[in-house]
């Protein structure tokens, strides 16, 4: 009788799921600054420009777009020059005369709203790909039938590196909310430091078909911007089963400061990165 009962109570805590959201009022919160983009070196795919966006936090439930911030002064500093960011519509600044360098620590400047934000971030060298390949895979319970994208690289020896995969599916950057991410898009080089590896597969969640165009990025990144998008693919992948639903996520806090007033911190996160890039059409 006592697992009857355990058993109907949690059928009832499943089964009974209402949307309340439109009778919820929460209590918002005045907007803070968002940013997101930074500084990248690409030898193969050259950029013309670097972005950085500026947008402002909503409310939890709110059904509407993040606002853009189109007032902001936007500067970057390498160390020995100042570039200034213009703002070319819907929060978007950019400016075409950085040129990025490998070991340069940029720090971005913001003034918005009366405060002065700043956030810093170094360019540390991503290794090259030794070869870029597909493989076929039969349906698993945890992948999809078709074709994966795989690459080989050997790793700096003696050297603490951070990595982030970005995979394009015929040139759209693809990635699906996976709490997975956090341990197969980002990856430090604790276990294989110095050493060859082959048959890496940067995003198991994006299958391929023949004539399709597979582009990889390996990034070079810092391990505070591993450590701030380690967060951030944990808190948007799934949290698996939960009887009472799952918490709103948190604020994740990124490197960006308010130098005028510390207690309202910015979120999101400047980052510098090395770029390896390599492409492949797909092919029996």
């Amino acid at each position: 009788m006592k697992y009857l009962f355990i058993f109907s109570l949690l059928f009832f805590l499943i089964s009974c799921e209402t949307d309340v959201t439109n009778d919820v009022t929460l209590n918002g919160a005045p907007p803070k600054l968002v940013i997101n983009g930074g500084i990248e070196r690409n030898q193969t795919t050259p950029k013309t420009s670097h972005i950085i966006e500026l947008t402002t936090t909503i409310n939890f439930l709110d059904q509407n777009e993040p606002t853009a911030v189109e007032n902001a002064t936007v500067t970057v500093n390498n160390g020995t020059e100042d570039f200034e960011f213009s703002h070319q519509g819907d929060g978007q600044y950019v400016n075409s005369e950085i040129t990025a360098t490998l070991g340069t620590t940029y720090t971005v400047t913001i003034q918005w709203n009366n405060d002065t934000y700043q956030a810093s971030d170094t360019l540390i060298e991503a290794p090259s790909f030794d070869n870029i390949y597909s493989v076929f895979e039969e349906e698993t319970l945890f992948t999809d039938q078709g074709y994966f994208v795989n690459f080989d690289a050997t790793d700096p020896p003696n050297i603490d590196n951070y990595y982030y995969y970005r995979v394009f599916l015929n040139d759209v950057f693809t990635i699906v909310p996976d709490g997975g991410n956090s341990t197969t898009l980002i990856e430090n080089d604790q276990f294989f430091d110095g050493q060859a590896r082959t048959g890496v597969n940067p995003n198991e969640e994006v299958v391929f078909e023949i004539g399709d165009n597979a582009t990889v990025q390996l990034l070079g990144i810092t391990e505070n911007y591993y450590n701030f998008l380690f967060q951030i693919f944990e808190q948007t992948g799934s949290s698996g089963f939960s009887p009472v639903g799952n918490p709103p996520p948190a604020s994740v806090r990124g490197n960006l400061l308010n130098i005028t007033n510390p207690k309202v911190r910015g979120l999101g996160y400047f980052y510098a990165s090395d770029v390896t890039e390599a492409s492949i059409i797909i092919s029996e």
